[in-house]
């Protein structure tokens, strides 16, 4: 069911964050006109592996160049038909391309503007330059995860551009409910760093108690080795700790001194990650997974993102979908949600670099 089908978006973003909140636009069915300047178009275009595609399947690409006043000019002109504008520039940008919130306001009350940045529109940190990993850092994000590790090159998970997507995603919709009962549009402020705090919010909440931003290393729930590579296994609770060192052979484990109680394990956390070790060495990590999710014990193999998403469950689940590009057919994960029976996935092609310019621009 496409939900949003006859709202029309105006996408001035690029990269990752902004794209991925229009991307989950046009998967509800609006139509997104997606502005890129001339030559090179959107930074993530060059990008290998269908970087570009994965969050711009099914938009509209239209060539501005928005340097100019004839580019301005058309921009305007499209932005008078639209339902939402959503932009990632630095604070204060938007504004010097006539897209002041104040002036778009006072033409179309209706007209909700979405600003992507990476610490808000205001306040002593705006006008830091950002990217994923350097607002992971300055929130304290990374140190949640990454705190002890020696290697400068470890960057992370990079979840922080899609997450502040998803935010902003979500905060359209909002304003598009509010609209439908107040008939008035609404600027939204999406920051990276209010949607890094969003994702940690235990740890945050945690922090600011005087406690740890962070879980910390624990003995019953590891990462650990079989026989052929790791497998995750959460033995937390007594019970699963007490099936787990059975089922691996060790059923008199946790009778020895150093591992009979939390404290005890905590301390010689190293020794019992090496005695559940020994135990799983006898068989291969899915043959574990089997073993252990039959008892009832949460565990998973360390798989990769290829294995599991060409396997038959996402397949089953419809998530992930084909689309046209002018290199051949890509694969795009779709929402991440069904409606009943309803996969939400895009089932039109990237476009070429301005192939919707004349369409878009007729009479200019």
């Amino acid at each position: 069911m496409n939900v949003l089908e006859g709202i029309r978006v105006i996408d001035l973003t690029h990269a990752l964050a902004g794209p991925m909140c229009t991307h989950q636009l046009v998967l509800l069915g609006a139509e997104v006109i997606k502005i890129e300047p001339p030559g090179t178009g959107d930074d993530f275009r060059p990008r290998p592996f269908g970087r570009f595609a994965a969050v711009n399947a099914g938009k509209k690409s239209v060539v501005l160049d928005l340097k100019t006043p004839e580019g301005r000019a058309s921009l305007r002109d499209l932005v008078a038909t639209a339902d939402v504008v959503v932009e990632n520039f630095r604070p204060g940008a938007a504004a010097s391309l006539g897209l002041d919130w104040d002036q778009l306001h006072r033409d179309d009350p209706r007209l909700i503007s979405c600003s992507i940045s990476g610490y808000g529109q205001s306040g002593p940190m705006a006008s830091m330059p950002a990217i994923e990993w350097s607002v992971q850092s300055s929130s304290g994000l990374a140190n949640t995860y990454l705190s002890g590790r020696d290697d400068a090159m470890d960057l992370g998970v990079g979840i922080l551009d899609p997450f502040t997507g998803y935010v902003a995603f979500s905060g359209i919709l909002t304003a598009l409910l509010k609209r439908q009962k107040t008939g008035t549009g609404e600027r939204l402020d999406v920051a990276m760093l209010d949607a890094a705090y969003v994702l940690a919010c235990g740890s945050v909440t945690a922090a600011l108690l005087g406690g740890s931003d962070s879980l910390g290393g624990r003995p019953t729930m590891a990462r650990y080795k079989a026989r052929d590579r790791r497998l995750f296994i959460a033995a937390l609770h007594p019970k699963w700790l007490a099936k787990l060192v059975e089922l691996i052979g060790k059923p008199d484990l946790l009778k020895e001194d150093r591992f009979s109680t939390d404290a005890a394990r905590q301390k010689n956390a190293e020794d019992f990650v090496r005695a559940i070790e020994e135990g799983l060495s006898t068989r291969d990590a899915v043959e574990w997974e089997a073993i252990f999710v039959a008892a009832g014990i949460p565990a998973g193999v360390m798989r990769t993102i290829q294995e599991t998403a060409s396997g038959e469950h996402v397949a089953g689940r419809g998530l992930i979908s084909e689309v046209e590009t002018e290199n051949g057919p890509v694969p795009v994960v779709g929402a991440g949600f069904r409606m009943g029976s309803d996969a939400r996935t895009v089932d039109k092609p990237v476009p070429r670099l301005g192939e919707h310019t004349a369409e878009y621009l007729k009479g200019r």
